[in-house]
Order: structure tokens, then C-alpha cells, then sequence
């Protein structure tokens, strides 16, 4: 007992330590309050300063030396200058079979030569550029004789016909360009034979009655007491007897002049330009004929495509083009020519070209045959600088209050100076410029805008 009566208290202690130590931890937190709350306590002025957008970055480009072009681009196809589809029909009895085929699409034909055969009958291709569009019968006149004149002269089967017209010498011409190629030529009717043997017929009977009447009034000219009226009368007689002779020669003449060797339109076509191509053809040998039979591409390959009326106002014949296909294809053109407006499909079908103006471009040398069908972008010069000059972007000219126009060059430091500039050509999203006071080179930077 005398022990436990000399220990101190412990309760009143513990209650003091913890006093103390709750006096510190709050002094600490609010210490640590002290230094932290800078983080999340701001002034207004810097909450203003905060919220503000950071200083613009001025945006610069450099001034280049080189040629400004602007360009139209737009697709097109290559094709033959002149494609002509072909179907023959048949004349008279028999059906429309083709009996041969001589080409394959693709191969390359020369100007006499027969492509193919339909009931056994040639079709022949001529050089001329009229279309053919009838039958060329003897005594015919027009264009196309002189074109079928000249094209058989080229094959070595010259006529003295006057230019035009289709006479005996065009006849014996094409009797034998025919015979070189192993067939007669079709005559002009069924019986023109017949035609000529009755009007040979008639003369012989006109020149018979000739003599007869001849005969007559001689006759009585030598017998003794024939009165004037009969001799009037003989006479007469001869007159009229050589009349119907006259009228009998030239019926012989008008038969034999409109008869003979023809060419039908069956069995010929002109093409504007040799050697022709064959595009294509559904002609097998025993198969009825369908339309187109044959198709030939005649000329060299052109690009034809079409422009909408704002690329015609700036497109014009003679400018530069760049040719450029998927395949590999890229060679230099012009524009031969813009045409007359396209009208759009009414129906909306696939493949119908979009309305526009039609635009032609020749290659500057000759593309190859594969090349055809190809789809290839066109991109026409519209403009040019000619030789390199300064050039800027647009958006750094700016107007003064001089009238004169300004960019604002840049240097290294920061540093801005305004120089004057004359705008030219403008394409792209650039501008040709002229400085006259030369303090614009390239290399230098421009201030095109802030960010």
C-alpha cells in the first residue's frame, strides 16, 4: 500500500500531451494553409490576366522565285479522231450473213482493202472524208464521185471522167479495182443488159429505116414522072427517119451511160485518214449482222473532254495541256478547238457525258494505239507569268490608304518593314509581284496573317 501511495496521477498528464499535440497539428495545418493557398486564391487581376488569350503568333511565308501558272483541271478520253460505224445490208434476195471476216479489232487496214463480207459481197474502205451515204451509179455527179475518182486514182485505177461525174471511165476504173480484189461489181439494175441490147436494137431499126427511106426517095427521083408531092413526100420521110435514128443514139447513149458497174453504199465506206484501225466489230463468220458490224477508228488518238461554261470563259484554242493517264500515259497537247454545248442526258443514264462545252485535245506527237479508252486528266494553262518572277501568297498584299499596295516583311528578330509591290498574274492562292524599290527578295518572309 505504502508503494501505490507514493506514484503520481497519470490522467491529468495524458490530457495535457494531447492538448499539446492538438495545439500543434493545427498550428502545422495552419502553416501548410499558408503556403498552398497562393495555388487556389487569385486576385482579380489574376483571374483577368489568366482568362486573357495568349499574344498572336504572326504567321509568315517566304517569297519565292519561279513561274506562276493557273490551270484548268478536268478528265477526258482518249479516242480516235473520227470513229465510223459500219452495218452493211444486202441487196436484192438473200440474207444478211457474214460470209468472211478479213480483220480483227485492233489490226490496222490500208486504203482499198476489204474487211469483211456479207453475203459474200465486199465491204471496201476508201479514203475521203465525205461520209458515204448512197449508192454510186453511173451518171451520177456530186462530191462524192470526185471523192470515189480520186481515191481510185490513189490505188492506181485512174479515170478520165470529168471530176464529178460518173462516166465510162469510172466505170472501167471500177470494174477493175473490183476484178484485183476477186469480185464483179454489182450492175446498176437487174437488167442492164437487157437495156442496152433493146436501145442497140432500136438504132439498128432507126438506121434501117434510114436507108429504106433513102432508097424510096432516090428511086423516085430517077423515075420518069414522078410529081413534086412525091418527091416532097420522100423526102420528108428520110427526114424523119433520121430523126427517130438521132432519138435512138442518144436513147443507146442515155442506157449505156446510166448503166453498168456501181458501188453500192453496201459495200464501201470513206475514211478521212490512212491507216485506219479496226475499233471494234461483232462480225463472226456464219452470224447474222448487228449493228454496229464493224467499227473503224480513223486518224490519229486526240483527247476529248468537257468543260463547264466557267472553264470555257478562261480556256481557249491554242493553250498548253498536260495529258496524264493511270496507266503510265503522260505527254504534252493543245486545245484544237471548243465546241458546241453538250446537251445532258434527260434520262440520267450512267455513262452519258455531263452537259458542257466539248473540248478537243491534239497530243504533240503521237500517242500509242493502246492508249485509247484510256481515262487521262487534263491540266490546261490558262495563264502564265513566262519567266519566273517574285512571287507571294494572296493573302499577303494589303491595300493603304495611298492606293498603293503593300506585304509586311519579316525579318529574324521580329523586326517589320512595309514595301511596295505591284500585283500581276494572279493563280492558286499566290500573286506575281514587280517591286520597285527592289527590297523584296526571294528567301525573305511576308506576314500573312496572325494565329
Amino acid at each position: 500500500m505504502g508503494g501505490s501511495a507514493g506514484e503520481t496521477p497519470k490522467a491529468p498528464l495524458d490530457r495535457s500531451r494531447r492538448r499539446l499535440l492538438v495545439v500543434v497539428a493545427v498550428a502545422l495545418v495552419v502553416a501548410l494553409l499558408g503556403v498552398l493557398s497562393p495555388l487556389w486564391i487569385r486576385s482579380p487581376q489574376q483571374l483577368a490576366a489568366e482568362a486573357a488569350p495568349p499574344p498572336p503568333t504572326v504567321l509568315t511565308a517566304p517569297v519565292e522565285q519561279r513561274v506562276l501558272r493557273d490551270t484548268v483541271v478536268v478528265r477526258g478520253e482518249v479516242r480516235p479522231m473520227q470513229s465510223v460505224e459500219v452495218t452493211p445490208g444486202v441487196r436484192g434476195e438473200g440474207a444478211a450473213i457474214v460470209t468472211a471476216v478479213k480483220v480483227r479489232p485492233g489490226d490496222r487496214i490500208k486504203a482499198g482493202a476489204v474487211a469483211l463480207e456479207v453475203a459474200a459481197r465486199p465491204l471496201i474502205v476508201l479514203p475521203g472524208r465525205t461520209p458515204a451515204y448512197r449508192d454510186l451509179k453511173p451518171g451520177a455527179q456530186g462530191k462524192d464521185v470526185a471523192q470515189l475518182q480520186v481515191a481510185l486514182r490513189k490505188l492506181g485505177y485512174p479515170t478520165a471522167d470529168p471530176a464529178g461525174w460518173f462516166g465510162a471511165g469510172t466505170k472501167d476504173a471500177l470494174t477493175r479495182f473490183y476484178a484485183d480484189r476477186g469480185y464483179e461489181p454489182l450492175p446498176t439494175t437487174e437488167n442492164d443488159q437487157q437495156q442496152v441490147d433493146e436501145a442497140e436494137q432500136q438504132v439498128v431499126a432507126a438506121e434501117r429505116a434510114v436507108v429504106d427511106a433513102q432508097d424510096e426517095a432516090r428511086e423516085l427521083a430517077r423515075t420518069p414522072g414522078t410529081t413534086r408531092q412525091q418527091r416532097s413526100a420522100a423526102a420528108k420521110n428520110v427526114t424523119r427517119a433520121q430523126e427517130d435514128l438521132t432519138r435512138a443514139r442518144q436513147r443507146l447513149a442515155e442506157v449505156r451511160e446510166n448503166t453498168g458497174p456501181m458501188l453500192p453504199q453496201s459495200e464501201y465506206t470513206f475514211l478521212p485518214s490512212f491507216p485506219a484501225r479496226v475499233d471494234a466489230m461483232t462480225a463472226a463468220v456464219g452470224s447474222e449482222v448487228v449493228a454496229p458490224l464493224i467499227t473503224f477508228a480513223a486518224g490519229e488518238l486526240v483527247v476529248r473532254a468537257t468543260l463547264t461554261e466557267a472553264q470555257r470563259a478562261v480556256c481557249e484554242p491554242g493553250q498548253a495541256v498536260e495529258i496524264a493517264g493511270d496507266e503510265g500515259l503522260n505527254a504534252d497537247g493543245e486545245i484544237t478547238s471548243i465546241g458546241h454545248e453538250e446537251p445532258a442526258d434527260p434520262a440520267g443514264g450512267n455513262g452519258a457525258p455531263p452537259s458542257g462545252v466539248s473540248l478537243l485535245v491534239t497530243p504533240a506527237s503521237r500517242l500509242d494505239a493502246k492508249a485509247s479508252g484510256q481515262n487521262v486528266r487534263l491540266t490546261i494553262e490558262t495563264a502564265s507569268s513566262g519567266g519566273a518572277e517574285l512571287v507571294v501568297p494572296v493573302t499577303a498584299l494589303y491595300a493603304a490608304a495611298d492606293g498603293a499596295t503593300y506585304v509586311t516583311k519579316r525579318d529574324a528578330e521580329g523586326r517589320e518593314q512595309q514595301v511596295v509591290v505591284v500585283p500581276r498574274l494572279s493563280a492558286q492562292g499566290h500573286v506575281a509581284v514587280t517591286v520597285p524599290d527592289g527590297r523584296l527578295q526571294s528567301g525573305d518572309l511576308v506576314t500573312i496573317g496572325l494565329a
